[in-house]
């Protein structure tokens, strides 16, 4: 049997009761890949519990995801409709599954530290730039984004793997 785990942390920037109210207005959710309030942990907002910034934890299991490129397209526009709705300086997902280990990951435009020119730091950082943030594939440091070289691998690029995959997702 297929069996994928996804997990995760989204990191806050500074409205954690903002950013939790939302995620609790989030319904039971019926389409596949389900992503629901319940997956969430919303850690401790009083110091000292936490340090800077308040990290949401996230996971799931699911049976057979990521088989057809809708899955992953259905994830990403999902998470990103929580992200577009917090307060979040960046987030970051693990995938594991039968199909290979993959990691998401995305920083808010408005909270990045881009001490270089937009270019050097998408470059560098290998991330791709949309209205909204800076997405990218592999694992990072949770405080910069930067990418772990140790670590890196092409294969944790979807785009390498899955030949439909694009990114941006296209809005449905």
């Amino acid at each position: 049997m297929e069996y994928t785990s996804i997990y995760g942390y989204i990191k806050i920037d500074r409205d954690y009761h903002k950013s939790v109210d939302f995620i609790k207005t989030l319904e039971k959710d019926n389409t596949y890949p389900f992503i629901n309030t319940n997956m969430f942990s919303f850690g401790d907002y009083e110091v000292p519990y936490y340090y800077e910034n308040i990290l949401l934890g996230f996971a799931a299991t699911y049976k057979y995801f990521g088989l057809d490129t809708s899955d992953w397209n259905d994830f990403i526009l999902k998470m990103e409709h929580i992200l577009r709705n917090i307060d979040f300086e960046n987030a970051q997902f693990h995938v594991e599954s039968a199909l290979g280990d993959y990691t998401l990951f995305w920083t808010n435009r408005k909270s990045a530290v881009t001490e270089k020119n937009e270019a050097d730091f998408l470059s560098e950082y290998r991330l791709i730039k949309t209205e909204e943030w800076y997405f990218g594939f592999g694992k990072r440091s949770p405080f910069i984004g930067y990418p772990d070289d140790e670590t890196a691998d092409p294969d944790q690029d979807l785009r390498n793997n899955i030949p439909d995959f694009i990114y941006p997702v296209p809005k449905k």
